[in-house]
């Protein structure tokens, strides 16, 4: 087949895959989880940062929103055009990387598909994370890294760092393209001179200058991105953790699909099928590098299946390749379909319950962790329209950005409760109470103390409190307290 015949066909598959995903969403209408709930709050105020991550997710729902609306489908527009440009990306990158082989363009077509029909991608175009924006500046960094090494033009050197900094400030773990890196000069001798080519550290100068905005940030604000980093890895603590290291590796194979993963796992245990390849072992080192990382991580405190999405860029072409040099082709079409039928249980889950008369309930309902918010902001903005003086008050981080969201525009000028002055969110650095303390302030919440409240207000009175009647077994309730004038302890 054809160069443009390929890319043709790949062009549509991705644009019937971003139909598809589009029309779920808005037929399947999902509220937001509170992390989206939360970065929507950053893009509110445009900054170079924030207090758990650098500044592109917010960037993204801000564009989102300015093209899109407010809604959630618009908040979450971006992501959903990330992932296909993305595959794009990929399929050029694969193409550059084999242009001497002879199927150069299935390799590429097959590596681009592969990729896009990912688990990962699927649950991932739906939402708005910050891996979204990861992968696209993870797959343009390979590709430059490619170009670069061909050309060593300067220029391509240059492109390769803007693409290593704007991956920086989508996610700090960009910084394992270091790590995958070092792999691949471990892999191919005759690299290792790069380690003394102005133009390799050139590239790093360019992406620590794109990333200099945010650093300065974090000094204007305690380092509080470096702290929340080291405490959600929890490297303090002791030390092996077999269990959760098996979790994080059985999530891969929800991550990047059954058959990939396993065959992924095949390529580790038989690693002559690429080590023979100097194209296949630059994919290698940046798919396993950061993989064995992250499973290090998860056996020495914790890491979330997720966090190794980047890897999968490399280890799509990887496994692409390599079943094509196999004569697998069956393999990949196997893997392709089966991840479809993963993507048709996301998309159309309560679809399917409903047809064949299935009651789902909180444990059952994937989706549960996120129904209920819209219904809690109704009755929230109902009670703040009763009480015109009030403000919005809360003592739960989640909590805060999901009303935020959910009971605009009375929740204009929330604030959050925060007794012990400790700076553990964004919230607490941005809407700390006692910043405003004078006024009416109507607090919502799951778990309060009274004793506490009628130590810390002037006045406090207990309303009736929200009940919602989610599932069968599972109806939540929120305390409602009308407060007056916070005393700063």
């Amino acid at each position: 087949m054809k160069t443009e015949s390929r890319a043709l066909w790949l062009l549509a598959s991705l644009a019937a895959l971003l139909l598809w995903r589009v029309l779920a969403a808005w037929h399947g209408n999902v509220e937001l989880y509170a992390d989206e709930a939360q970065y929507w709050t950053w893009a509110l105020e445009p900054d170079w940062g924030y207090f758990s991550k650098p500044p592109m997710v917010a960037w993204a729902i801000w564009l989102g929103r300015t093209l899109f609306g407010d809604s959630e489908m618009g908040i979450r527009a971006i992501s959903a055009l990330l992932y296909p440009a993305t595959a794009w990306v990929l399929f050029l990158l694969v193409r550059r990387l084999f242009q001497t082989h002879p199927q150069r363009e299935d390799m590429a077509f097959w590596s681009a598909l592969t990729f896009a029909t990912l688990p990962m991608v699927s649950l991932g175009a739906w939402l708005i994370t910050t891996d979204a924006v990861l992968l696209l500046f993870w797959s343009l960094s390979l590709y430059f890294t490619v170009v670069a090494l061909e050309t060593g033009r300067w220029r391509d050197w240059f492109w390769l760092g803007c693409a290593l900094g704007l991956g920086l400030l989508s996610k700090y773990s960009m910084v394992f393209y270091g790590l995958g890196f070092l792999a691949y000069l471990l892999l191919a001798p005759r690299q290792r001179a790069l380690l003394a080519n102005p133009r390799l550290y050139f590239a790093a100068l360019v992406a620590l200058l794109m990333l200099t905005p945010n650093l300065l940030w974090n000094a204007n604000h305690q380092f509080v991105s470096v702290q929340h980093t080291a405490e959600i890895s929890q490297l303090d603590r002791s030390l092996f953790h077999p269990a959760a290291m098996l979790e994080f590796v059985l999530g891969q194979f929800l991550v990047f699909g059954p058959i990939l993963f396993a065959g992924l796992l095949l390529l580790v245990a038989r690693p002559r099928a690429w080590l023979v390849d100097p194209r296949l072992r630059f994919l290698a080192a940046f798919t396993l590098a950061p993989l064995a990382a992250f499973i290090g991580l998860s056996l020495l405190s914790r890491a979330f299946a997720n966090w190794a999405a980047f890897s999968y860029i490399g280890a799509s072409a990887l496994i692409a390749a390599v079943w094509l040099i196999q004569a697998r082709r069956r393999w990949l079409i196997a893997a392709l379909l089966l991840n479809l039928a993963i993507a048709i249980g996301i998309y159309h889950l309560h679809d399917i319950t409903r047809a064949l008369d299935i009651q789902l309930t909180r444990k059952t309902d994937p989706y549960g962790r996120v129904t209920g918010n819209r219904a809690l902001g109704l009755e929230v903005a109902k009670l703040l329209r009763a009480h015109p003086g009030a403000r919005l008050l809360s003592n739960d981080r989640k909590l805060h950005a999901l009303l935020r969201y959910y009971a605009r525009p009375w929740s204009a000028d929330m604030r959050y409760l925060n007794p012990s002055g400790a700076l553990n969110n964004h919230y607490a650095l941005s809407a700390d109470l006692r910043d405003s303390p004078r006024g009416e302030f109507l607090l919502v919440g799951k778990y309060i103390d009274a004793n506490l409240l009628n130590t810390q207000f002037a006045h406090a009175t207990r309303l009736t409190p929200i009940r919602l009647n989610l599932y069968p077994d599972f109806s939540p309730e929120y305390q409602v307290w009308l407060l007056r004038d916070y005393r700063q302890p």
